[in-house]
This record gives structure tokens, C-alpha cells and sequence, in this order.
């Protein structure tokens, strides 16, 4: 999304060549108030213009956490990731992360990317382009006198003559000691807490407007307000998307281009706003996104206490749900937010679903489909013929939805049996099962098979696929509301909420014979071979406010050494960035992998104990 510049970390070691000109104090009532309200303390000189900004901790231990998960192979190529950045940062400015930056930095640093200037499309009046982006470093000081002592010692080269003022500010203009480096950046102090660096004068000049005369990320309503709910005391990660200005780029680099409508689609919501927490079996993402003051959209308040994810199996591959199905399509008609990402078009499925059976979306089925409603994928079932025979995929496709009108839901049942009785020829039979009415259609030559009933009074079913009823009739004694992985994933989010998504993807890579699991890209692989699951869990705050609490469970793999050494320098220290690792022998026995059981191990214990 952003352009190929040189990273800023290059230059993180270069800040401290300001912290000479005298005894920095620890006074600094902003950025106490900053932390107070959980907010990184690089946010006060970030621009508003800016298209994001990611906070990331300082603390090695949680960088040696996070190099702790996954397998051989992402642990490999991580860390080779994180050598390479050393190695590209610190290296060509002789600086070392431990000695001369972890002494005297904070408990975390931003980074913000920033619209070198702007201009409004006269192709487009109103569109505004962007012309190209360059970062900004906030750098926090907890220990000014740590500081004062490693600008003393750090070999640093500054452009002769080329410092400048701007409303206070002294910025100086600083290169790497390599000779044979052409990258340069800008410099400086604000307040006695904040550093600055920046690729270039002009965003370095927005940064200290955004300080001293507002209209900074830590005055966005929205931004601040989004704290109040996602804030996680040591977070590894906070991350800040401007949403409209995020998509506009997006836009003008895309090939093919966006659609129009897309685009517009997101103009409304003005930001989203993340915390990401590191936990013991993988990463805990806590988001919220916001509409602009002078919007008129809002959010309808679809929360309801989940019963759905009651009534598939443990096993279930896929599990998706909403508060209202009559709300998610009207949020999928007008295209509106993330709607707008998905490929279907709502008008050709309903145009669609009226040609083959006759029934009109809004009038047959929307009036009763205004409760919770979900979709599961669950393991086919074994399949059955001949052995000579190749099995066809079966698609294994469970919807459920709670009724708000049982009679008018009966209604459209019998309209459906009609049709497919005689305009397709299925067979249909009532096969009750106790208290659950089950009615079955099957096609010629039993190719397609399809299930309804009713589940309850209120929860009527549809399945598709040969055998795939039998996984929800009767009702499964062992769910996926009980599974360790779904309460895992979904467990901490808040409650009553507006639906989940839950994947269970090693199940799902290793499953056989489903029409909807594709064949998996091989070269992505052995990412998928470090993630057990995801789940997600949207939640309406507000008629301005949506929630997102996403959980990913990861494997662990072996307990980090040291990261590789650099082909120029062999002899460069392992020590040289946050997200370096101690040796073995200094670990804490807690991170040692001996010491952990995986995700995987942990769930396949608790089922076998639920068993027994």
C-alpha cells in the first residue's frame, strides 16, 4: 500500500544525537494523561492526516513471545525477517538496540505514515490525492538521563549547515555513517519526553503543528473513545487505520481499479482503531471502527445472546452467524462497509433465488428471517457406493435461522416442497426424529440431497448434502458452543453480540471431500501449518461504534535463540533489536516449549477427558 522508502527504524539509533543539549526532565503531565487513557504517547504528534500508525512494545520478552510461535519453517523465516531489519536499520549507523536505544526509549514507539502533501483531483473534485507517503518515528523517553548518556557515545554523521528551525523546533538533517549511503533523515525534540524522526522536512514540520497546535490522532473522538473498550494493559501492538484515506489510496494504486461504489462505501467510516495482545496460546486482536460526527448512518443494534452455535457439532469446520438475517441483507443490499467487500451481488442472488423456486426474498422470506441466523460447514459425511466409483465432493452445508413467525415460515416451506416435487422431480419424504421434524428432498438418482425441518419451535434448519443432517439430528450432545477451541476463540469477547466467524483450520486443511474447501495454495502452507483457528466476534457498541475481538490460536514451536547473523557482518550481536531473543541458558523456563502445551495438545486432552 505505502511506497518503497527505506524503513525509518534505520534511524531509530540516530535519535538520541539531540538528547546532548542538556538534562532532559521527567516532567511531562501530557503523556501521563496519554497513558492513563491507554494511548500510545507518540499519538500527540501524529497528523490526522495520517493513513495509519502502528505502536509497537519495546519489551524483548514480548518480541521473544512472539518468535516463539508457529513452526520450524515461520519461525525461520521470522526471525530471517527481523535480521534483515537489523541488519538494514541499526547496522549502517553503528547502532546497537540494547546498548544505546533500550537504555533511555519507552515502553513503546510509534510509527505513522503520512501524506507527504495532498491536493484534490481535478479529474475527480472531492477525491483527494495522495502524493506519496513517508514515515514518522515517535520515540517516547522514559530515562532522560539514559539518554543524555548514550547521545554521548553514539557515532553518528549529521549533513554540515543543514538544521533548521520551525516554530521551536530545532530539526537536524541526519545520515547514515556509511559512505556509501544516500538516506538521510530529519530530527527532533518535542517537549522533554518525544522524539521525532521523520523521511522528510515537510512531515516532520506536520508532526510538530499536530504537537503544538492540535488536530492530532489523541484529538479524534472516535480514536480516544475506542480505548475505553479495547484498552489491554501491555499490549504488544495498537494500530490506527484512517479509514477513507486508507481507501482512496488503495484506489488510486489498485490494478485492476476499485469500484466506485466500493470506495464510497468506506468514506463514511472514519476510523478503526486495534490493540493486539499477545496471550499463551497465540494473539488477541481487540478492534473498533467508527462513523464521522457528521454521518448519518448508523448502526442498528442486532446484539443477541447466541444459542445457534448449541445446535452444530464440535467438529464443525466453519461457523458463521449474525443477529438478523433481515438486517444483514439489508446491509449487503446497500453495499455498505464491509458488505462491500464480499463478491456477491445481493440483486442476482435474489433474482436468482425467485427464478428457481418462485419465492421473493422480500416478501417470502424476509418478514420471518428477522432473529439469529448462521451458516456451518461440517465434515462430510463418510461416503457410500461402490468402490470402483469416485465419490462426489459433498458440500456438508448446514444454514440455521430463528424464526420470528413460525407460520409464515411454514408458508414458504410448502411453497418449496411444491416446486422442487414438481418442477425438479425430488422425492420427498418425512422422516420425523423424535421431537424433530426432518423432511427430506432427494434428487434423480440421489446426486442432490437436501434437508428442512425444525429443529425447536423456533429454529428451523436447511442442509445440503448427502448425510450432512445427521450431523445436527438429533440435536449433538458434544457442540461447538462447549468446544475448547470456539470458547477459546471467542470466549473473552462480549456477550450478547451481534455473531461470530470461527474456523477451525487445521481441521479444515487436513478435510477431505467437501465441495466448498478448495485445494489450499501449497505455498501458503506452512503458514496455515502454524494457526490452529481463528474466531471472530462482532459486537454494535453504538449506533457509531462496531467492535471486532479477533483470537488466534497459534502452535508453538522451539524456544528462539539467537537471530541469524548478517552476510556482511558476521560478527553482528543478536542483541541489536526488541524483538531479539535471549540466549537459551537465560529464558525463563515458562517460554521453554518443553514447558508448554501446544493448542493442539491442550484440545485433544480436554476431549478425550470429556469423553471418558
Amino acid at each position: 500500500m505505502f511506497a518503497k522508502k527505506p524503513p525509518l527504524f534505520v534511524t531509530i539509533g540516530t535519535t538520541c544525537l539531540l538528547l546532548a543539549v542538556g538534562t532532559l526532565t521527567y516532567a511531562g503531565l501530557r503523556w501521563r494523561t496519554l497513558q492513563a487513557r491507554g494511548l500510545p504517547a507518540g499519538v500527540k504528534a501524529v497528523p490526522q492526516t495520517a493513513v495509519a500508525a502502528v505502536t509497537l512494545s519495546t519489551n524483548p520478552e514480548q518480541w521473544q513471545q512472539v518468535r516463539q510461535f508457529g513452526t520450524v519453517e515461520t519461525q525461520t523465516a521470522f526471525d530471517q525477517q527481523l535480521a534483515q531489519w537489523r541488519d538494514r536499520w541499526l547496522d549502517q549507523y553503528d547502532v546497537s538496540f540494547t546498548e544505546d536505544i533500550a537504555p533511555w526509549v519507552g515502553p513503546e514507539v510509534t510509527v505513522a505514515w503520512v501524506p507527504q502533501s495532498e491536493a484534490v483531483s481535478e479529474a475527480e473534485p472531492g477525491t483527494v490525492v495522495f502524493d506519496g507517503q513517508r514515515r514518522l518515528l515517535l520515540l517516547p523517553i522514559a530515562d532522560p538521563e539514559a539518554a543524555q548518556i548514550s547521545a554521548e557515545t553514539l557515532p553518528l554523521s549529521t549533513t554540515n549547515g543543514n538544521s533548521i528551525e520551525y516554530r521551536g523546533v530545532t530539526l537536524t538533517q541526519v545520515t547514515a555513517t556509511d559512505a556509501e549511503a544516500t538516506d538521510s533523515v530529519f530530527i527532533g525534540l518535542l517537549g522533554t519526553r518525544l522524539i521525532l524522526v521523520a523521511e522528510d522536512e515537510t512531515v516532520a514540520q506536520q508532526a510538530i503543528d499536530a504537537y503544538k497546535g492540535g488536530n492530532n490522532l489523541a484529538d479524534v473522538a472516535g480514536y480516544r473513545r475506542s480505548f475505553e473498550h479495547i484498552g489491554v494493559s501491555q499490549a504488544f501492538s495498537k494500530l490506527y487505520v484512517n479509514i477513507p484515506a486508507a481507501t482512496q489510496l488503495l484506489a488510486q494504486t489498485s490494478q485492476p481499479a476499485l469500484p466506485a461504489a466500493l470506495v464510497e462505501s468506506f468514506q463514511e467510516s472514519r476510523g478503526l482503531a486495534a490493540t493486539i495482545a499477545l496471550e499463551t496460546q497465540g494473539l488477541q486482536v481487540r478492534s473498533t471502527s467508527w462513523f464521522g460526527e457528521d454521518s448519518d448512518r448508523t448502526y442498528v443494534d442486532t446484539n443477541v445472546p447466541a444459542q445457534l452455535p448449541e445446535y452444530v457439532p464440535r467438529d464443525t469446520l466453519v461457523f458463521a452467524s449474525g443477529g438478523s438475517f433481515q438486517q444483514f441483507w439489508q446491509d449487503l443490499s446497500g453495499r455498505r462497509n464491509w458488505g462491500a467487500l464480499t463478491a456477491l451481488n445481493p440483486d442476482n442472488l435474489s433474482l436468482a433465488l425467485q427464478g428457481s423456486t418462485g419465492l421473493t426474498l422480500e416478501e417470502d422470506l424476509m418478514p420471518w428471517m428477522q432473529g439469529e441466523f448462521a451458516l456451518a460447514l461440517v465434515p462430510p459425511a463418510a461416503a457410500t457406493g461402490t468402490e470402483d466409483a469416485t465419490p462426489l465432493p459433498n458440500p456438508s452445508l448446514v444454514a440455521l435461522v430463528q424464526v420470528s413467525n413460525r407460520p409464515e415460515a411454514e408458508q414458504a416451506f410448502a411453497q418449496l416442497d411444491e416446486v422442487v416435487a414438481n418442477r425438479y422431480r425430488f422425492t420427498i419424504s418425512n422422516e420425523p426424529e423424535g421431537e424433530i421434524e426432518l423432511v427430506r428432498w432427494t434428487s434423480p438418482f440421489e446426486s442432490t440431497m437436501l434437508s428442512r425441518g425444525w429443529l425447536d419451535s423456533s429454529i428451523a434448519f436447511l442442509t445440503l448434502g448427502a448425510g450432512t443432517d445427521e450431523a445436527i439430528v438429533p440435536k449433538p450432545r458434544r457442540s461447538l458452543a462447549k468446544s475448547p477451541l470456539f470458547q477459546l476463540t471467542t470466549g473473552d469477547a462480549p456477550y450478547p453480540n451481534n455473531g461470530y466467524f470461527f474456523v477451525n483450520v487445521k481441521a479444515l486443511t487436513q478435510a477431505e471431500g467437501s465441495l466448498f474447501i478448495p485445494d489450499l495454495p501449497a505455498e501458503n502452507q506452512n503458514v496455515l501449518d502454524a494457526i490452529e483457528a481463528l474466531g471472530v466476534t462482532s459486537t454494535v457498541l453504538d449506533e457509531q461504534r462496531l467492535r471486532y475481538d479477533l483470537y488466534l490460536v497459534l502452535n508453538r514451536g522451539n524456544r528462539p535463540g539467537p537471530l541469524p547473523n548478517s552476510q556482511t557482518q558476521d560478527d553482528m550481536s543478536a542483541e541489536d533489536t526488541p524483538a531479539d531473543a535471549a540466549p537459551a541458558e537465560e529464558t525463563s523456563p515458562d517460554d521453554s516449549s518443553s514447558a508448554e502445551q501446544s493448542p493442539a495438545e491442550g484440545t485433544e486432552l480436554e476431549e478425550r477427558s470429556d469423553e471418558t
